[in-house]
Order: structure tokens, then C-alpha cells, then sequence
């Protein structure tokens, strides 16, 4: 009801395609080719620019003419999917049923999974996947199942299809399942072997169709360049030097001034149209480059915005877009990081309270997903709405701390002790 009432109050927002994955779903549609269409060039020019998974989902869609209503459904159901999924996790991880009832509920009404489940963006497919993963490799640790592994494996290779940055939970997952299978060494180097070659086996048709199209086995994307290079240029490092507290960083300019010959569908890089922009591949590695060289130039700047990407990929308020943002506009804002204010401190307390159990299974898978992520975005360009994934896990460790500061309370009560 709750995921659906949202969807209804803001399905017009299916309309706007930030990223290009709707534009690229249509290319794939009409030609078969994953590519940039004719919108920006006189062909289909193909491109890796972003994760294939869900322009893939999206072009299911694509010649219907009711196709934003089945978008909303589909998102409508991942996003139930998901409390379903948490739900399941709670029972798994040690929670008694209330406190995965409440999990489930505060990933229902999560302010940052709602307003990405109207967008045509990756969020809420990733969050899906993440906490299905979540139960499968909890699963194949607990159970020592080699089905469950493989299972594991082709959601871990999903998730990696539907964002990048997976990969690196995915590596932490891999070196730490070894310890974690409660069975003799054999059984779990067949529960790793069975992960890992169903992982190789899904994400191998993309690796292999970026082989003969660039040259080389991409498993990723060729946006990881741009990504970094967005979050370590000069001009950033300036405005954190100088901008004030709490200002959104304008990056119009250093998208003029760079220029990078990089796909023009990329949200937040301006081109001319009329330019065909160089090889995908070289102007990753070229962006790459210089990232690296301004992080060489600058490294106590590059530090400090590390801490500063941290900072946003875990702060509580949503960034003032509009200048001219209304009252009830910033209000919403306010709302949302009380929210979160308390929702963290009690994903805190959980985790305090939960000390040793976090790096043992089942706790341990979401600990590394929400390392591997905070790691990864520590360099890379990043803000709030990027931790969506990682929302499932905040609400099993807040749902903990919530029902082991209830059974204190309890506890401490002689009237609740002698009833």
C-alpha cells in the first residue's frame, strides 16, 4: 500500500530519463544494439557507459505504449520484494519477530528508497538484488550449501550488472566465505568454487560482447573514469576549500571547460551534439588519469574530500537543489534528516550491542557490503541516494538496537518482571 501510493502521487517522475537508461533501453529495442541512438548521432553507437542490467529490464518494455505504468509496477514490486526479502533476513540474522517486522517496516517507508522508486534510476532494482544476495549467501554460509552458493553467485553477478560497485563486495565476500562455511575445509572450497563460477558464468556474456566491441573484457563500466575525475579536479577541490557549508557544487563548469570525449547520455556532463565523442576505452583510461594526477598534486585536499564523500554517502539531510526551494520544500528536508538522525544512532547502538556477532555470519555479509560501498565511494563522486543498497542493513541494525534498548527497558521494570 505504502509503495504504491508513492508511486501513484509521483508516477509522472517515470517520464524523466536522468541517466539515459530508458534512451538506451530504446536502442536496444529498436536495433538490438546496447548504444547511443540517433539523439545524439546519425547511428547506433554502441557504448558501456552504463551497467546493462536495467536498460535490459526497461527494454522488456519498451513497445508498449502503456510502458510507465509497467515500470511503476515492476518498481512497485522489487521495492515489496525488498521488505519481503529484509523480513527474511531479520528471521536469519537473530531477530526475534517484531524486531524483523520492524526492519521490514522501516525499509518500507525509507525516505531514500520511496523517492528513488519513482525514479528511472538503478536504486531500487539494486536494493532488490542486494538484500536477495543477502539472504543467499546467509544461506549458503549457514546451511554449507553449494546450491545456495551458486545461487549466490548469480545474484552477486546481477548485482554487479545493476551497479559496479557490487564488485567490491563481492571480492570481500569471496575472501571471507572460507571462514564462515561451520563445515570441514572441503565443503567450503565447494561453496566458493560454486559462487565464483556461477558469478564468472553471468556476468561473461557482457565481458565477452565488450571484448569484441572495445577490445577488451569489461566487466564493469566505462563511466568509473569520469566518476572519479567528477570528485578529484581542481575546480572541486576549490569549492571545498572555499564553498560554503552545506552548498551544492555547480559542476556546469568543469564539465565546459574538461570536455571529455566521454558519452554525452551521462547525467551531468555537457557536450555538443555534433561531436562524436573518441573511444570509450581511452577516455576512461584518460580520465583515470587525470584524477590520479590531481590527487598526486593535491593530497591533503584529496584526503579531505575523501572524508568529505564519507560525509555525504552517510549524512542525514537531502542537499538544497533549488535556491528557491519553498517552505514546505525545506521542511521535508528537516523531516527526513530527523529521520535518519535517528535511525543511524540506532543502527549505532545495534551494532554496538552486537560487537563480536558483526564479524561473524550472518552479520559479516552486511558489515562488508556497507565497507565495501563506503570504500568505494570514498574516491569516487557520491551522494546520498547512493547508499540505497546499503538501507537494508542500516534497518536490521536499528531494528536490533530498538529491540535491545525495549528488552532493557523491560528488564529494568519490576512491575513488567512480576506481571
Amino acid at each position: 500500500i505504502v509503495r504504491g501510493r508513492v508511486m501513484i502521487s509521483f508516477s509522472d517522475s517515470l517520464y524523466y530519463d536522468p541517466d539515459g537508461y530508458r534512451h538506451i533501453a530504446g536502442r536496444l529495442y529498436s536495433s538490438g544494439t546496447f548504444a547511443i541512438g540517433r539523439e545524439f548521432y546519425p547511428f547506433n553507437h554502441p557504448t558501456a557507459y552504463r551497467p546493462p542490467l536495467y536498460p535490459l529490464l526497461l527494454a522488456v518494455f519498451e513497445g508498449l505504449a502503456t510502458k510507465h505504468y509497467f515500470i511503476g509496477v515492476v518498481h512497485v514490486l522489487l521495492g515489496v520484494g525488498t521488505v519481503c526479502a529484509v523480513f527474511r533476513l531479520g528471521q536469519l540474522w537473530g531477530l526475534p519477530p517484531g524486531g524483523s517486522l520492524l526492519a521490514a517496516a522501516l525499509v518500507t517507508v525509507d525516505p531514500i528508497l520511496l523517492n528513488q522508486s519513482v525514479q528511472l534510476m538503478t536504486e531500487t532494482l539494486a536494493a532488490f538484488l542486494a538484500a536477495v544476495a543477502l539472504v543467499a549467501i546467509t544461506r549458503a554460509a549457514r546451511n554449507r550449501s553449494i546450491r545456495w552458493g551458486m545461487l549466490a553467485g548469480a545474484l552477486f553477478a546481477l548485482c554487479i550488472l545493476c551497479r559496479p560497485t557490487f564488485l567490491a563486495w563481492l571480492i570481500a565476500a569471496v575472501a571471507v566465505l572460507p571462514f564462515c562455511v561451520e563445515s570441514k575445509w572441503r565443503r567450503a572450497v565447494g561453496v566458493v568454487t560454486g559462487l565464483t563460477a556461477v558469478t564468472a558464468a553471468v556476468l561473461a556474456p557482457w565481458a565477452i560482447r565488450n571484448q569484441m566491441v572495445f577490445g577488451r573484457p569489461i566487466i564493469t563500466t566505462t563511466h568509473g573514469g569520469y566518476t572519479l575525475l567528477l570528485g578529484n579536479n581542481p575546480q572541486f577541490y576549490e569549492y571545498l576549500r572555499t564553498g560554503a557549508w552545506g552548498s551544492v557544487w555547480d559542476a556546469n563548469q568543469f564539465n565546459s571547460q574538461r570536455r571529455l570525449q566521454m558519452n554525452p547520455i551521462a547525467g551531468g556532463i555537457s557536450f555538443a551534439r555534433r561531436e562524436r565523442p573518441d573511444d570509450e576505452v581511452a577516455t576512461d583510461a584518460r580520465a583515470y588519469e587525470l584524477a590520479f594526477e590531481n590527487i598526486r598534486n593535491e593530497p591533503l585536499m584529496f584526503a579531505y574530500a575523501c572524508l568529505v564523500r564519507v560525509g555525504r554517502l552517510w549524512g542525514v539531510m537531502p542537499h538544497q537543489i533549488d535556491p528557491q526551494e519553498s517552505t514546505a520544500r525545506r521542511m521535508l528536508r528537516y523531516a527526513v534528516a530527523i529521520w535518519y538522525a535517528a535511525e543511524l544512532l540506532l543502527a549505532v547502538a545495534g551494532a554496538w550491542l552486537l560487537k563480536r556477532k558483526l564479524l561473524r555470519s550472518p552479520w559479516i555479509w552486511g558489515v562488508l557490503l556497507m565497507l565495501s560501498f563506503t570504500a568505494v565511494h570514498a574516491f569516487y563522486w557520491t551522494d546520498l541516494r547512493m547508499r540505497a543498497p546499503l538501507m537494508s542493513v542500516v534497518a536490521l541494525l536499528a531494528a536490533s538496537g530498538m529491540v535491545a534498548i525495549a528488552t532493557s527497558r523491560r528488564d529494568a521494570t519490576p512491575l513488567l518482571n512480576a506481571t
